[in-house]
C-alpha cells in the first residue's frame, strides 16, 4: 500500500540498504491492537498456554505482531528496490496505521516502470504468504502454537496481497490499472484520473459497507470491529483518491504550459563571480528576493547557478564564510530547458535534481530561469512562504 502523503513523518528506527525506516505514531496503536487480538481474540493461542505468570501468551502475540510488520516492511522494500532499479531515489519507508508507504521522490516516467514498481509489492506479500502456509502445513507439528501462528500470518500476507491489488488508486492495483490505461492512451494524467476515480468508487463502497455493518443486523454486512476497519480504510481510500484526481488535473494543466511563458527573465537572473563572498553579494539577507538567481561565472564563462533561496537557508557561519562557488549547482550538473518544454517536465526536473531553479536556454543564449514558485503561481496556487533570513538552517 502506498499512501504517499504520510511518507515524510515518523520516528526513524534504522536503515536497510541505505533506506531510512520510520514508524508513524499510528503504528504503535495498530501494533498494540494486533498483539491484543492475537493474544485474546483470534483463537491462535490455546487457554492452556499460560506460563511465566500469564506472560507466555503475550510473548507469542508480540512475536507474531513483529513478524507481521516485518512482512509489511518486505512489501515496501520490494517497491523501493524496484524503484531504485529504475534510477529513482527512495527517501524513506514508513510503517503506519494501515500498512506502509515508500516515499519515492519522483513519479514513473513510463507505463512499464509504473507496472513493475506497483506489482512487485503484492507479489512479495503473496510469496511470503504462500511460503508461510506451506511451512505451517508441511514443516511444523500440528496443533502447536507456532504452527497456528505461522498459518495465520500466511493468511494475513495473502490477504495483504489481494487487498493491495484492488483496482483503485492509491492501492497497488490502482497503479497497475494506471499503467495499463497509460499505455493504451499515451497520457499519464488521463490514466491517473481513471485509476483515481476507481479509487473513489472503491472507497465509497467500503464506507457504505462499513456503515451498513454498524447500523444493521443484515447478514450482508459484517458487524462490530470489522465494520469499523472497513469504514476507516474506505475513508482513507476516498480521501487519497480525491487527491489523485486533483493531481491528474494539475498534471494536465502543467502539460499545457510552456516554460517560456513561466520563466523569469533577466535582469532577475544576474551574473556574479564565483569567488565573490556571499556577505559582499548580499550585505543584508533581508533585502534578498526569493526570485533572485545568480549565474556564477569565472573568467567570463558561466560555471554554475545559485539562488537567493540557498543564501536565505545558510546559517550565520556559512553566510559569513562561503562564496558563490561553495553553494552553486555546477553547470555540468544542469541540463537546461528549452522555452518550448512543458511545465510538467520542468517540475519533474526540479524534483529529480533537487534544485531551486533551472536555466532556460535557446541556441546557447540564456533566456531566463524557471523554479517551483513560477509553476505554482501559474497553477493559481500559493507559492512557498517567504523565508526568514534570521532563522538560519
Amino acid at each position: 500500500m502506498r499512501f504517499g502523503s504520510l511518507g515524510g513523518a515518523g520516528i526513524q528506527v534504522g536503515r536497510i540498504l541505505g533506506i531510512p525506516i520510520k514508524l508513524d505514531l499510528s503504528f504503535f496503536l495498530v501494533f498494540g491492537l494486533l498483539v491484543f487480538l492475537i493474544a485474546t481474540q483470534l483463537d491462535i493461542i490455546p487457554e492452556s498456554v499460560n506460563g511465566l505468570g500469564g506472560a507466555e501468551r503475550w510473548i507469542y502475540a508480540v512475536a507474531g505482531g513483529v513478524v507481521y510488520f516485518l512482512s509489511l516492511l518486505v512489501h515496501e522494500l520490494a517497491h523501493s528496490l524496484m524503484a531504485r532499479r529504475y534510477g529513482m531515489e527512495v527517501s524513506s519507508i514508513t510503517l503506519f496505521f494501515f500498512g506502509g508507504v515508500s516515499l519515492i521522490r519522483e513519479d514513473s516516467q513510463r507505463p512499464g516502470q509504473e507496472f513493475w514498481i506497483a506489482i512487485v509489492g503484492p507479489l512479495a506479500s503473496l510469496v511470503l504468504g504462500i511460503g508461510m502456509l506451506l511451512i505451517a502445513l508441511f514443516a511444523l507439528p500440528d496443533a502447536t502454537v507456532l504452527q497456528r501462528m505461522v498459518f495465520v500470518l500466511g493468511i494475513l500476507n495473502c490477504f495483504l496481497a489481494a487487498f493491495n491489488m484492488l483496482p483503485g488508486f492509491p492501492l497497488d492495483g490502482g497503479r497497475v490499472v494506471r499503467s495499463f490505461v497509460w499505455r493504451i492512451t499515451g497520457s499519464r494524467h488521463r490514466a491517473t484520473r481513471a485509476s483515481a476515480r476507481l479509487g473513489q468508487l472503491l472507497g465509497a463502497a467500503m464506507i457504505i459497507y462499513g456503515i451498513g455493518g454498524l447500523l444493521t443486523d443484515s447478514a450482508i454486512f459484517d458487524s462490530g470491529l470489522n465494520s469499523v476497519w472497513v469504514l476507516l480504510i474506505g475513508f482513507l481510500l476516498l480521501t487519497q483518491a480525491a487527491q489523485g484526481v486533483k493531481a491528474a488535473e494539475l498534471e494536465r494543466d502543467l502539460a499545457g504550459m510552456r516554460v517560456g511563458e513561466l520563466m523569469l527573465q533577466p535582469p532577475v537572473a544576474r551574473t556574479a563571480e564565483a569567488d565573490l563572498p556571499i556577505r559582499i553579494l548580499a550585505p543584508s539577507r533581508a533585502q534578498l528576493n526569493q526570485q533572485d538567481v545568480f549565474i556564477v561565472a569565472e573568467g567570463g564563462t558561466a560555471i554554475g547557478i545559485a539562488s537567493a533561496v540557498q543564501i536565505l537557508l545558510l546559517d550565520d557561519e556559512r553566510y559569513q564564510s562561503d562564496t558563490l562557488r561553495d553553494i552553486m549547482l555546477e553547470a555540468s550538473q544542469i541540463q537546461p530547458l528549452g522555452p518550448d518544454a512543458g511545465a510538467d517536465e520542468a517540475l519533474h526536473r526540479l524534483q529529480k535534481e533537487r534544485t531551486f531553479v533551472l536555466p532556460v536556454v535557446e541556441r546557447g543564449r540564456l533566456l531566463g530561469v524557471v523554479g517551483l514558485e513560477q509553476i505554482l503561481k501559474a497553477l493559481g496556487q500559493t507559492p512557498p512562504p517567504k523565508l526568514d533570513p534570521s532563522a538560519g538552517a
